[in-house]
């Protein structure tokens, strides 16, 4: 039997996999038809798909993990601040030498 369309949608927005949204999907049909007892009516596919968005959204519960991308970007800026200031600093020493010294040169 051919899936939704919308299964890979609900995969990606609960952070599963397509597969595991597929066997759920089956599952949501197997308690539908236990429910009405028959198949293709409309009520066998509300309980179908209201079955199917519960226990997508408790194996997305079940595999929620913390996003760590931003955390990792914060990290990093962090890190870059002291390299930042010594390069800002270097960069003004440098300025500075060069006005003393492109104004008069020394004489050796």
């Amino acid at each position: 039997m051919k899936t939704p369309m919308i299964l890979p949608w609900l995969a990606r927005k609960a952070g599963i996999s397509e597969e595991m949204a597929e066997a759920l999907w089956h599952k949501a049909l197997r308690h539908a038809t236990l429910k009405t007892g028959w198949v293709n009516t409309p009520e066998y596919w509300r309980i179908a798909n209201e079955k199917l968005l519960e226990l997508v959204d408790e194996e997305g519960n079940k595999a929620c993990r913390p996003n760590l991308v931003p955390m990792v970007r914060v990290q990093h800026r962090l890190g870059e601040v002291p390299f930042l200031a010594w390069e800002g600093m270097m960069r003004a020493a440098n300025e500075a030498r060069h006005r003393l010294y492109a104004c008069g040169r020394p004489a050796h």
